[in-house]
């Protein structure tokens, strides 16, 4: 990924968090050594954040998603499922590597996480902990899409959903 631009009010993207903006850069000190952060509040929440500059980067941070990336996203939530694995895993193991997949730099993983589970449960999957970390993989996604096409976050959420469950518009 890109270097992202950290001047104060450009609007980044978190791996965890979703959108954030630059609030300001200051230097701290840290065990006696000044360190660079850039203080950073989630969008749309009322949370603030801190990364060390020279951290930001192995963080996860990035530019937000240009148009032909997010056309690479809705395109790899419509691709078809990897083959189930052939031996049978257990519920618990599967929602464990779903969750470290989640929890991942790789936009390609969160992803694939967010298309294995609207699969495997449709849009609203019955199990609690799918729901919450469908909403953890996807609600960060929904809304970085949201700002980038100057869109509401349900039109984003429901556009990511509707590429990876295409009965899920005819049925709408």
């Amino acid at each position: 990924m890109d270097t992202p631009s950290l001047e104060v009010g450009s609007v980044l993207a978190h791996p965890v968090h979703g959108p954030v903006r630059v609030l300001s850069v200051r230097k701290r000190r840290v065990r006696g050594t000044p360190t660079t952060y850039v203080e950073l509040e989630v969008v749309g929440e009322d949370m603030r954040i801190s990364v060390a500059l020279g951290r930001s980067v192995d963080v996860g941070l990035r530019s937000l998603l240009a148009e032909d990336q997010i056309l690479e996203v809705l395109d790899q939530l419509a691709q078809p499922s990897p083959p189930p694995p052939t031996r049978k895993e257990t519920w618990a193991r599967r929602m464990k590597q779903l969750e470290m997949r989640a929890q991942s730099r790789s936009l390609t993983e969160r992803v694939g996480v967010v298309r294995q589970i609207l699969r495997e449960s449709g849009a609203t999957p019955s199990s609690l902990s799918e729901r919450r970390l469908l909403r953890s993989a996807l609600t960060p996604l929904a809304a970085e899409i949201a700002i980038a096409r100057g869109i509401d976050i349900e039109s984003a959420r429901e556009l990511m959903i509707d590429a990876a469950l295409p009965e899920h518009t005819q049925a709408a």
